[in-house]
């Protein structure tokens, strides 16, 4: 896989995006927020990615929303994520007044936060969904060639790997469950933020690493470049229910080809629909902003109208440029999809991620 490749399929397109426009119909409402406070509620410290996330959209929303509302950005970090989408839950009026800025870690919570976890994200009025791929990749030292999946699985088959993550139950298990679908014997070093985790696959303390198609292309690819890592599959990409190869890196195999090469069937079962949850939690459903549950349609319309327009900006693709990726973005019906997706596992599913994280992780936990 070339820089080169990387590179092109790393930042937004003005063509693709330009589509958007040219798609979005002429509201039929006569939502109007002139004179009006939008209020964007960040479930995060300042300065992390849902964080960037919303202040790249701020300053445009106010141009494409009607009426030229004030945009206001509120952090309410804590209980990763539980207190800013509980507010949001409780306090948000199906007015078109306020959003929650939702990425992965939110679903997260919605899914294991138990009864500290008072939303129900299922019910809420998502408007725009925003994808980002992940890729795993593994340092050269293993033995691990990057040409021959077959082989490279049979190598890593025989060794005790450590990877590191920042919690037992967090957005990591969306690589952690392909570890172990794949029979690798890998040992979690928690505690670890996704930067730190880098830096210590780097100094080859962690042989096995993962990062976001974003993190991946600014913070990894010098590191492929010079022979330090190689890449070994990405989680892919949905589309049309099926999983195929991630549009950032069309040359790299997705989870399942791997699985499939190294085992001679296709991945299935109750651990498979697990990780496909998460496939969508942590992949199709990586960042986006929602309305609250009792939106009118009429109002989700005329948000979902602005984000369109907001894409075929040219201003707004030259700032966004590197952020988004080469993904396209789902809107309204075909967002709120993907929150099912994520959510709505099947009593089998559940009890799989129950007794798998209990196995590899000595932890309790109770699945909403």
């Amino acid at each position: 896989m070339s820089i080169q490749c990387l590179k092109k399929y790393g930042i937004i397109g003005g063509a693709a995006l330009a589509l958007y426009a040219a798609a979005a119909p002429a509201s039929a409402s006569a939502v109007d927020f002139s004179g009006k406070k939008i209020e964007i509620i960040v479930p995060f410290k300042e300065g992390g990615g849902t964080s960037v996330y919303s202040r790249l959209f701020e300053p445009f929303m106010r141009k494409a929303l009607p009426g030229n509302p004030a945009i206001v950005v509120q952090h309410v970090p804590g209980g990763a994520t539980i207190r800013g989408n509980n507010r949001f839950e409780a306090q948000a009026k199906p007015d078109g007044l306020t959003l929650a800025a939702v990425s992965t870690s939110s679903m997260v919570s919605a899914l294991f936060g138990g009864k500290k976890a008072r939303f129900n994200m299922l019910k809420w009025r998502p408007v725009i969904v925003s994808p980002l791929g992940t890729i795993i990749y593994v340092r050269s030292d293993t033995g691990f060639t990057g040409k021959d999946v077959v082989a490279d699985t049979k190598l890593l088959r025989g060794m005790e790997l450590k990877f590191g993550a920042k919690a037992p139950i967090a957005g990591e298990l969306r690589a952690s469950i392909t570890y172990d679908l794949l029979g690798l014997n890998v040992k979690t070093v928690f505690g670890l933020s996704r930067g730190a985790a880098r830096k210590a696959t780097m100094r080859g303390e962690l042989p096995l690493g993962y990062d976001s198609a974003g993190s991946y292309v600014k913070k990894v690819t010098r590191y492929v470049k010079d022979g330090t890592v190689k890449p070994y599959y990405t989680l892919g990409y949905l589309k049309g229910g099926k999983v195929v190869r991630d549009p950032a890196f069309p040359d790299v195999p997705t989870f399942p080809e791997v699985y499939e090469k190294t085992n001679g069937k296709k991945p299935s079962g109750p651990g498979w629909e697990a990780w496909k949850s998460f496939l969508n939690m942590g992949v199709m459903a990586s960042k986006g902003f929602s309305l609250p549950k009792g939106t009118p349609d009429a109002i989700v319309n005329v948000y979902v109208d602005a984000f369109k327009a907001i894409l075929a900006d040219k201003a707004f693709q030259k700032k966004a440029r590197g952020s988004l990726g080469a993904y396209p973005q789902s809107f309204g019906a075909d967002a709120a999809e993907i929150y099912k997706n994520s959510l709505a596992l099947s009593p089998e599913a559940k009890t799989w991620f129950k007794n798998w994280i209990q196995t590899n992780f000595q932890t309790d936990v109770t699945i909403n």
